[in-house]
């Protein structure tokens, strides 16, 4: 499963795609705003589709006890922005 998984956290997936979906948007907003049109349904698509497929895992995520408990999101995500100037 690799040092990065996270099997045994629940609705780990979900809160991976929010986070990836906010940084992308702030990318788009920042960079390019008419990328926004796809950025924001693009988003809502892959935190939709993470919760169907957190809630159909969620059992094996309950019995799986997690190789790194304070792991709860992978890293790195798509979209990384660094807010330093």
């Amino acid at each position: 499963m690799g040092e990065d998984s996270t099997w045994g956290h629940s609705f780990s997936s979900v809160q991976t795609a929010v986070d990836n979906g906010e940084e992308c948007m702030i990318i788009s907003a920042l960079a390019a705003p008419p990328l926004l049109l796809f950025t924001i349904p693009l988003t809502l698509v892959d935190m939709s589709s993470a919760l169907i497929i957190d809630t159909v895992m969620l059992p094996a995520d309950l019995a799986i006890t997690p190789s790194d408990p304070k792991l709860h999101t992978p890293r790195p995500m798509v979209c990384r922005y660094d807010h330093k100037i």
